[in-house]
């Protein structure tokens, strides 16, 4: 499996008329060493069940399994640990939204499984 990190950076996106959330994420990636900094790719945040979930587009010419497992690893950090929960975040706002941003978190895909970790200071 290849070496690989990735940093989310914020996550931007609007209520549509369809009642899911469309928008933008933002991400670093680092692989073998090489930094590819502020990359973007379409994110949509949809209620399914009683429960929120995050899908990404994948990312061109990035291993899919790995960003399969990133999205998943994502998603839960999210609405488990963040705790973020779409309509509050839009509570308020002329147009709902949701943005998030993250600080000083990376998602190490090395091993089978994403770990979080803290960006060393």
């Amino acid at each position: 499996m290849s070496y690989l990190k990735i940093y989310p950076k914020r996550i931007f996106a609007s209520l549509n008329v369809d009642g899911i959330f469309e928008g933008v994420f933002t991400f670093q990636l680092e692989q073998y060493g090489l930094q590819a900094n502020d990359k973007k790719c379409d994110v949509k945040i949809y209620l399914d069940i009683g429960e929120w979930h995050i899908w990404l587009q994948p990312f061109a010419g990035l291993d899919t399994p790995q960003f399969k497992l990133f999205a998943e690893s994502l998603n839960d950090y999210v609405f488990s640990v963040l705790k973020v929960i779409p309509i509050q975040e839009s509570k308020g706002s002329e147009l709902p939204s949701v943005d998030v941003f993250f600080d000083d978190i990376y998602f190490d895909m090395t091993g089978q499984e994403p770990v979080i970790q803290k960006v060393p200071k």
